[in-house]
């Protein structure tokens, strides 16, 4: 059998924990409801930060998209233009074919008539000799 001192002190000692759990749970509900408090307050502060970080956010993804939308559009007309200068290229590369095959004409027409002229040059001293040699004799 337990001695009744031993009863008492046990009971006592029981009675303890629980007003000290009693204690512990009623520290920890202030302690929630006190960090809830806190979360009210840091959300009630930052609310309109958060919505301008969003609006930041939303604007800087607008901006971003007409960028790329400006560089599609960029690249686009470059392309355009390298293909409208490779067009160029080509029709002045067939001029300038034209154009040499003209010149190169052209130089010998020029050397066939200058050669024609030479030989009419020659003929004529040479029928000029013919004659002057002819009234010499006569």
């Amino acid at each position: 059998m337990i001695p009744t001192w031993a009863a008492a002190v046990a009971a006592v000692s029981l009675a303890i924990i629980a007003v000290a759990v009693i204690v512990v749970a009623v520290a920890s509900v202030a302690s929630a409801l006190g960090v809830r408090a806190f979360l009210r307050a840091i959300e009630h502060l930052t609310g309109p930060a958060i919505g301008d970080v969003r609006q930041l956010i939303g604007t800087i993804k607008s901006e971003a998209d007409s960028l790329v939308g400006t560089s599609r559009d960029i690249r686009l007309r470059i392309v355009r233009a390298a293909d409208a200068a490779e067009a160029r290229l080509t029709d002045l590369d067939a001029l300038v074919e034209v154009v040499q095959e003209e010149v190169e004409e052209t130089a010998l027409d020029a050397a066939a008539a200058l050669h024609d002229v030479r030989r009419g040059l020659t003929l004529w001293q040479w029928g000029r000799k013919a004659l002057q040699r002819s009234r010499r004799k006569r």
